[in-house]
């Protein structure tokens, strides 16, 4: 191949990917407004209005953040993007289930209050469906990977963030869209959802560029919120040195203790988060230099993990350092017992 058909090979690639990318978003699009219909416009979405009003978001606030409902029928967005000959695109996009031989596409989403995840700009890209009661197998259901959306490289309530992520120059990262709104509600604007306990390297960049000179992670109370922290330690004590951690008092989730406390109660608490070093250790090992033997080594295996994801540099030295002056070990020490986890 010449290098001229070679450049008009790759034009001609580039050009159906970009056509590819602007029908995804026409049908994302279009889905979105489809969903906002049913939730607000529909006899069938009393249901999810009353869902949503029972997780204490007000209907400007579900409106804001482009809340929607997936009706029942298993068809409705089917018949919709059909209308616009949009049926493959939304195979595509997530949407629709592929047609089994004779039938027609159908709904991916079924009797679901619908949260979208948006571009920074603001433009639909996926959905993640929460069900209602009586409850379904699945609680959440999400769009596949498309040309227009990956996971872990978006976060919900970005768009609506980003400003007061720039004034502050600080982002609070929740688990769920819903402890997101609730936040937002009570005066916290510059708080992000993961829809997830995962952070990755995109995530943290989009909040680097949105401003954040300090993230305040909040997660779920329970083991799952903690195994998060621990699985994204790395990145966060690598490329964000001024992470903070809030400990939620019981097993509230923070749309629980909003609604519960409110947002004066929540300020205190967000006061009182403790840099992520510290948090850290003082859960691995809350007795500190007073532990025993078998104490140390069960923390020693709950943050080796953290350790042998960081490379050697200033990172790590600073965690080591800190775990050392907090268990009474050397530093030699450590990096002998962490050898052996290794």
């Amino acid at each position: 191949m010449s290098q001229t058909e070679a450049r008009e090979e790759e034009k001609a690639f580039q050009q159906a990917a970009r056509l590819e990318r602007e029908e995804l978003h026409r049908c994302v699009t279009l889905a979105a407004t489809h969903f906002q219909s049913r939730l607000w416009d529909d006899a069938e979405g009393q249901a999810a209005r009353d869902y949503i009003a029972s997780r204490g978001v007000a209907p400007e606030s579900a409106r804001a953040f482009g809340l929607g409902y997936a009706s029942a029928s298993g068809a409705a967005l089917a018949e919709t993007l059909a209308r616009e000959e949009l049926l493959d695109a939304g195979e595509r996009a997530g949407v629709l289930r592929h047609p089994r031989a004779g039938d027609r596409h159908t709904d991916y989403f079924k009797r679901r209050v619908m949260l979208p995840f948006c571009s920074p700009e603001g433009q639909p890209l996926s959905f993640i469906g929460r069900d209602l009661p009586p409850h379904q197998r699945v609680k959440y259901q999400e769009t596949r990977n498309s040309s227009i959306f990956i996971r872990n490289t978006t976060l919900f309530g970005l768009t609506h963030a980003r400003d007061a992520i720039r004034s502050e120059g600080s982002a609070i990262i929740v688990e769920g869209g819903f402890d997101c709104m609730m936040l937002h509600q009570a005066g916290f604007p510059h708080s992000v959802g993961l829809i997830a306990t995962t952070l990755s390297t995109a995530r943290i960049d989009l909040l680097l560029a949105a401003g954040a000179r300090e993230l305040v992670i909040m997660l779920d109370p329970d083991l799952g919120g903690w195994r998060g922290i621990q699985q994204n330690s790395d990145l966060l004590l690598l490329y964000v040195p001024r992470t903070r951690v809030v400990q939620l008092p019981g097993k509230e989730d923070p749309d629980e203790f909003i609604l519960r406390a409110g947002a004066g109660a929540m300020r205190r608490l967000l006061s009182e988060a403790r840099p992520l070093t510290d948090y850290l250790l003082a859960t691995a090992l809350p007795q500190g230099r007073g532990a025993s033997a078998s104490e140390r080594k069960k923390a020693i295996d709950e943050l080796s993990p953290i350790f042998l994801r960081l490379q050697e540099g200033p990172a790590r030295t600073a965690l080591l350092e800190a775990l050392a002056s907090h268990s009474g070990l050397s530093g030699p020490e450590l990096e002998s017992l962490l050898r052996t986890q290794g």
